[in-house]
């Protein structure tokens, strides 16, 4: 009697999600499933360890945080998903958390599933708020790949396979001649800016620039939405980026905000300039978001986030790990440049070839990197706020392994 061999992980994957997506997998050499993560560290189903620098900005307090798994396990003994009619406790209290952590004014929130819902929410409210209907983003921005969303995105320019009737017009972040003009037209609902162009390739926006935004859109009467969904919450080392100095009319969390658990955004708005009719609940509801659990895990996130032990803690790492890859590749032809701030930290290869070998032999290392959707030619470096030092200096010292290893061009 023939044995035919049970089919392996990556067989398994290209049957249900595609023979190309698989083929990324085998070329990577990660043909194990991801089975169990703590901390630092991916467990696959064969039992080897994987250093997480990656995980697309989710995971900055690190697989399972403790306080944040129990207040999920606590939940879940109780009840889940909100039946929607009654209010719910658990999400209220989130949001009384996501207020208090936020800057004065900012005093109502609107929950949503993923960063790009927040994107499509805020759009919809700065739309009805102002009777207006086109926006102006920055050049090499990304808010998301939703349809609005993707129109949104300077970096994804292109990759809509939908026309959007309301037109969005891009500005050099610096450029104040440009956003005078198009705001003084008064057909301008809201300018929206990432305080850090993540997948644009990790680059900071002056904060004068947005300074400026805030008083040219105070001034026509639009309303400025800062994108801190990977920014926000701890990741560049404060708990916002700009938003702490900057007060937006909406205000954009994501990411970090669902613990590595669930996904979970929201978008906190400021009543005074948004009214209650303009967060419509019809237009704005959604059968998940605001959920118990959700909440729950949110509120949990924001307890951990807002210590300043943990905020300094990110500081620390990243000023750490900052200096290890400058010392380590700064000097080295294959990048271009080291730049970021806190913890989300870019590395600009020479070119496109090199960014891809160095993922891959990171991999053959058990480290797990990725570069920006936009701008492969930038490895994104995202370690955890929690990680050892000695995890965070083995970790990099593999990244320069994989450099070495990597041609200068193909």
């Amino acid at each position: 009697m023939t044995t035919v061999a049970a089919p392996g992980f990556v067989d398994r994957y290209a049957a249900t999600f595609g023979r190309n997506k698989a083929l990324l997998l085998r070329m990577s050499g990660l043909t194990a499933g991801e089975a169990r993560a703590e901390g630092a560290w991916i467990t696959d189903d064969r039992g080897r360890r994987w250093l997480d620098f990656g995980s697309f900005g989710v995971h900055l307090i690190g697989h399972r945080h403790p306080e944040v798994t129990a207040a999920a396990q606590e939940q879940l003994g109780r009840m889940g998903l909100s039946g929607k009619i009654l209010g719910n406790s658990a999400a209220t209290a989130c949001a009384e958390a996501l207020i208090a952590a936020t800057p004065a004014g900012l005093d109502r929130v609107s929950f949503a599933n993923t960063g790009s819902e927040a994107v499509e929410m805020a759009m919809k409210m700065a739309a009805l708020a102002t009777g207006r209907a086109e926006f102006v983003a920055l050049r090499g921005s990304y808010h998301g790949k939703t349809a609005g969303a993707l129109h949104l995105s300077d970096s994804m320019a292109g990759r809509s396979p939908l026309p959007l009737a309301a037109p969005v017009h891009f500005v050099e972040p610096g450029d104040e001649h440009g956003v005078r003009a198009l705001l003084g037209t008064g057909r301008v609902a809201a300018v929206f800016a990432e305080p850090v162009r993540g997948e644009g390739g990790i680059r900071p926006v002056d904060p004068a620039y947005l300074a400026f935004l805030r008083e040219e859109t105070e001034r026509t009467g639009t309303l400025l939405a800062l994108d801190e969904i990977q920014t926000g919450l701890g990741r560049c080392g404060y708990l916002w980026r700009s938003a702490g100095d900057v007060r937006p009319d909406l205000l954009l969390v994501g990411k970090v905000l669902g613990g590595g658990l669930l996904p979970l955004a929201a978008v906190v708005h400021a009543s005074g300039r948004i009214r209650e009719s303009c967060a419509d609940p019809v237009v704005l509801a959604s059968s998940f978001a605001g959920g118990a659990l959700a909440g729950a895990v949110g509120r949990a996130v924001i307890d951990v986030v807002s210590r300043e032990a943990f905020l300094s803690g990110v500081r620390e790492r990243a000023a750490h790990a900052r200096s290890l890859l400058a010392e380590r590749f700064a000097a080295d032809p294959k990048i271009a440049a080291v730049r970021g701030e806190g913890l989300m930290i870019g590395l600009e290869a020479a070119d496109e070839s090199i960014a891809g070998h160095v993922v891959l032999e990171a991999a053959k290392r058990g480290v797990l990197i990725s570069f920006c959707l936009s701008n492969p030619r930038v490895l994104r470096v995202y370690p955890t706020a929690g990680i050892d030092k000695s995890d965070l200096e083995d970790g990099i010292g593999r990244l320069a392994e994989a450099l070495a290893a990597s041609p200068a061009t193909t």
